[in-house]
C-alpha cells in the first residue's frame, strides 16, 4: 500500500522529492496499522492512506512540498474514524 500512495499523489499531478512522498506514505501506513490494530491493510483503505499522507501542496519549480498543518494523529484519525473502524481488530 505504501508504495501506491506515492504513485497517486503523482497522478493527481503532484510531482515531488521522492524521500518526502515516502515519508509521507509511511507515516499513513503507520498510523493506520496502529489505528486499526492490524499489520495487514485491506485495499479498502488505500484511499484513506493517501488522505492521510496529509501533503498540503507540491510545487514542481525548485521542488517545495508543504504538509498540512500539525495536528494531533487522534483528530488526522478521527476524519477517517467511519472508513477506519470497520476494519478495525481488538486488542486482547
Amino acid at each position: 500500500m505504501k508504495e501506491r500512495i506515492p504513485e497517486e499523489l503523482r497522478r493527481l499531478g503532484r510531482k515531488e522529492e521522492e524521500n518526502l512522498l515516502a515519508f509521507a506514505a509511511e507515516r499513513s501506513v503507520s498510523m493506520m496499522q496502529a489505528y486499526c490494530n492490524r499489520e495487514d491493510l485491506p485495499k479498502e483503505l488505500w484511499s484513506v492512506g493517501v488522505a492521510l499522507a496529509d501533503v498540503k501542496s507540491i510545487k514542481e519549480g525548485d521542488v517545495s512540498v508543504t504538509f498540512a498543518e500539525s495536528r494531533a494523529e487522534t483528530e488526522l484519525l478521527a476524519d477517517f474514524r467511519t472508513e477506519l473502524d470497520r476494519f478495525r481488530r481488538a486488542d486482547w
